[in-house]
């Protein structure tokens, strides 16, 4: 876990280095929507992905797109997700898609929540309320008095 938003998982061979930032997170949605459109389905959002995601209901090749771009978000080139994915994921019988969900919920989650005990999560302490005018020392109500 990092302040940037990071956090590493073992997946593959090794701890890996995941992230997703706002261009990673561009490129998700054109990669997931237009295949989407090419066949005439509804296009999704990212809460709508990590909610296919959580169960365990999401196109593989959207469970891909999370994985290479989170690794290239985390530091990767292209071409060293590229073999990490080719390896670890393309091998559907070494690899079987389910294996890779959890670990792509957990990278599209870290991404929009932020990774769990990320520093810059940190609550900042409250500024003081400005009154514009200062209180009343009278009661808060008065007696309504006899008929």
């Amino acid at each position: 876990m990092s302040s940037d938003g990071g956090l590493s998982l073992f997946w593959g061979d090794d701890h890996q280095t995941f992230r997703l930032g706002i261009g990673q997170f561009r490129e998700l949605q054109e990669k997931v929507n237009l295949r989407r459109l090419a066949i005439g389905a509804p296009i999704v959002g990212p809460m709508a992905l990590l909610n296919g995601l959580r169960a365990n209901d999401a196109w593989p090749d959207d469970i891909r797109d999370v994985l290479r771009l989170g690794l290239v978000g985390g530091g990767k080139t292209p071409a060293e997700a590229h073999r990490l994915l080719t390896h670890y994921f393309d091998d559907f019988i070494a690899h079987p898609p389910l294996e890779n969900m959890r670990p792509a919920f957990v990278v599209l989650m870290a991404g929009l929540a932020g990774a769990p005990g990320d520093d810059a999560k940190k609550k900042r302490p409250r500024k003081p309320r400005a009154t514009s005018t200062p209180r009343s020392t009278s009661p808060a109500s008065t007696d309504p008095g006899r008929p």
